[in-house]
């Protein structure tokens, strides 16, 4: 209680520094990824061209191949990146990249990263690597972080959500994926997610973006953060990088993720891209500043709910996390009454990550039901077959989506889930895409992810109890769970935590 009070009094503010802001590069015309861009940009030159990536390996795969053709500059903004293959394998080919002398600027959210400070400071050591972490803590040893969190809870319960990799200026990824082995199915924890891939005129929103989070007041370099630098410790951590990818497993990994289409992506024409109007949506970084007039500025959320008011037959939502509020409750029910399908993918208890956020989620199922929304919850054996891991002989689904489809013409894949932490707490972003090809291919992954062998449906027999449908089975209480699991979940129910979930 003493250490709690004496942080209280002195660590509830941002460290000051005095680091000079820095921008996007130029970009080169002459550069690799360049040149195919020019080469297939259709006459019209407002569009721009997307893939859909839902397989981790896929995802995966095409960072990596980002990474290794960027020549100028690559800008990493993440919640969290993990010490664990898949942060060894990026790490590996960052440092490769900065090696050959290309610029790499690295954003990371100091609560969601995973990486000890050796680890960000030696990396930060490199010439050509700069590192920031967003909203950082004051405290850094690992037995005061805890007390710091609860001393700055103020500050530090805003937090930077957004996922995005940039390359050259002229490609970009972002969707629902952190730089963790379960977002790449390298784990028994394997969580089903959609990104997208995206070349054209739009990439230059999506960097201006990231330049105003990296000069942000909230983004605070790492030198300034760590206090002091680890000058011989990038020669000990390229070691340890690579005592891990070097491994049996590591390469049997690998071997899969080079026989993926996107690791050849930028290379030939081995694929198609979907050409089509797009807008880059993004909150401002003053959102995480509980300081800033602009905190409760959320224009992601705006522009969502502006789409779904314009859909007219049809909208899919693929969230992880559902806690729509009374407001938001309104909103969807708003959207049935006047014929519009409502359909609905999130975790179940049995899936989900959050015993909390399904606490809050339950008591919006029956509204929504009776309003005429569809509702599906993934099953933790969800398409077992296909997904196993490499390394397990099984793994545990969940959702970790972040994707909406409009009348099957537009379709937004980003970083927002459709809970509060999202839309009052969080920074997010993400893309909007007019492309009725792409549009169907994120409908048809809905459609199979919703199938009797990935999800539970959810109706209301006679009596308008909750029944959940699958396979041919009928479960009256939530498929899947432990007792203790259901129990913890209807206990954490009764906690005031909602507008934090």
């Amino acid at each position: 209680m003493f250490c709690t009070a004496a942080l209280t009094g002195c660590a509830t503010t941002l460290p000051q520094h005095e680091s000079p802001p820095s921008y996007v590069l130029p970009v080169d015309v002459d550069s690799q990824v360049s040149r195919y861009v020019r080469d297939r940009q259709p006459d019209d030159a407002q569009l721009s061209g997307f893939r859909l990536l839902a397989s981790g390996s896929d995802a995966l795969a095409s960072r990596l191949q980002m990474i290794d053709m960027a020549e100028h500059s690559i800008d990493l903004q993440y919640y969290i990146y993990s010490s664990d293959l898949t942060g060894a394998l990026l790490a590996d080919r960052l440092l490769a990249a900065a090696d050959r002398g290309v610029r790499v600027r690295i954003l990371l959210d100091d609560i969601g990263n995973g990486l000890a400070d050796f680890s960000v400071s030696a990396l930060d050591h490199h010439p050509n690597i700069q590192i920031r972490l967003f909203n950082p803590l004051t405290f850094r040893h690992k037995w005061l972080r805890n007390l710091s969190k609860v001393a700055e809870f103020a500050r530090i319960n805003y937090r930077m959500h957004n996922k995005l990799m940039v390359v050259d200026g002229s490609v970009f990824v972002t969707g629902g994926r952190n730089i963790g082995d379960e977002y790449y199915s390298l784990s028994e924890f394997d969580f089903h997610d959609v990104d997208i891939l995206g070349i054209g005129p739009i990439t230059h929103a999506v960097e201006r973006s990231f330049d105003e989070f990296w000069n942000s007041r909230s983004a605070i370099p790492m030198k300034v953060v760590a206090g002091k630098s680890f000058n011989s410790s990038l020669v000990q951590l390229r070691k340890s990088i690579r005592s891990v990818t070097s491994l049996k497993a590591s390469q049997r990994y690998l071997a899969g993720v080079n026989e993926s289409p996107y690791r050849q992506v930028l290379k030939n024409d081995q694929l198609t891209w979907y050409w089509g109007v797009a807008e880059w949506v993004y909150d401002p970084p003053e959102k995480a500043d509980p300081t800033e007039p602009r905190k409760d500025v959320s224009h992601v959320a705006y522009e969502l709910a502006k789409r779904s008011e314009q859909a007219e037959d049809e909208l899919l939502l693929m969230t992880a996390y559902l806690i729509p509020g009374a407001q938001g409750q309104d909103f969807l029910v708003e959207r049935v009454l006047p014929g519009t399908e409502l359909k609905i993918l999130t975790n179940s208890l049995s899936s989900t990550d959050l015993l909390a956020v399904h606490a809050n989620y339950a008591p919006y199922r029956k509204p929504l039901l009776e309003a005429g929304a569809e509702l599906w919850e993934l099953r933790p054996i969800a398409g077992q077959q296909g997904r196993a891991s490499p390394f397990l002989s099984e793994s545990l689904a969940s959702l970790h989506a972040k994707t909406f489809v409009f009348d099957r013409n537009e379709l937004f894949v980003g970083s927002i889930n459709l809970d509060p932490r999202s839309i009052w707490l969080n920074t997010e972003s993400g893309v909007f895409v007019e492309q009725p090809e792409l549009a169907a291919q994120a409908a048809a992954l809905f459609e199979r992810w919703t199938s009797e062998s990935y999800a539970f449906r959810l109706q209301l027999n006679e009596a308008g109890a909750l029944n959940w449908h699958a396979e041919g089975r009928v479960w009256t209480r939530e498929p899947g769970a432990s007792a203790l699991r259901r129990v913890s979940a209807w206990l954490l129910g009764w906690l005031p935590i909602e507008s934090q979930l």
